[in-house]
Parts: C-alpha cells; structure tokens; sequence
C-alpha cells in the first residue's frame, strides 16, 4: 500500500511540473527554466552605422527592441544632400524587421529595415514631397547595409 501511494504522489507530482514547464519556450538546453523565443529582436540590441548605395551614412539605435534615432543622410550629387534626423520617431523590431514612417512638415521618409543577424542589417528608404531647396529634387530613394558597433 505504501509504494501505491508513494506512486501515486509521484505521478501527481510529474504531472504537475509537466504542465508547468511545458511551453513552446520554456526549456533551454541546461533543463527547465525561461528561454527568449529564437529571433534576432532582443540580440540586435545596441548602436547601429553603415552606408547607403550613394555611400553617405546610416546610424540608428535599437534599444529594448525597438528602432530609435535614425539619422540618414541622402545625396544626389551636384551639392545637394539632405540629412534626415528621426529622433523623437520609433519602430518596433518584429519578426527581425522594422518600418519607420515618419511624417514631415513637407513630406515623409519611410525606412524599411531587416536584421540578417545580431550584426548585420539591411533595407531600403524613400522620400517624398519635400520642400525645394535650389535646384535639388524633392524625391529620392535608396538602400543601406549596417552592422552593430560593439
């Protein structure tokens, strides 16, 4: 009677700590406990630089999984340039992507980003609608190539 009933305890108890351990993510490799959902979202974490297509320069930060203080400077040549500074803007990081739309007085930037890995990231921007200075185009679009400064 005693091992039937010290059995039964024992199957309760396995049952118990199965049902409390069993999430998709809750087992690391050293046994039971927490584990982040495998994305690079929480690994790219930190200050982004790189270049566009034009070879003028990118930074962002990425802070607790999120896009902030994108600064993109675009050239045409011939002397015209603008330098796009989003700071006040944000954009999540989902699925090891972003998209940054930002508003301006005179028209708009979007930015589309992806992270490849925690180091490494890639993506696309356009512009429109802004306002004419000389004889500089008011449009313009391009890619980018960053990686993570450690």
């Amino acid at each position: 009677m005693r091992r039937a009933g010290a059995l039964a305890v024992l199957a309760l108890l396995a049952l118990a700590l199965g049902t409390a351990s069993c999430k998709p993510s809750s087992l690391t490799p050293f046994g039971i406990g927490t584990k982040e959902p495998e994305s690079f979202g929480g690994g790219v974490n930190g200050l982004w630089s790189g270049v566009t297509n034009a070879g003028q320069s990118i930074t962002f930060q990425v802070a607790s999984g999120t896009v902030v203080n994108l600064v993109l400077t675009h050239s045409w040549g011939n002397g015209c340039s603008r330098i796009f500074d989003t700071t006040g803007q944000a954009a999540l990081v989902e699925n090891n992507a972003f998209h940054l739309d930002v508003p301006f007085t005179q028209g708009e930037l979007i930015v589309d980003g992806v992270f490849t890995s925690d180091t490494t990231s890639n993506g696309s921007y356009f512009f429109e609608g802004l306002s004419v200075i000389g004889s500089c185009p008011t449009s313009g679009s391009g890619t980018f190539v960053a990686t993570k400064a450690f």
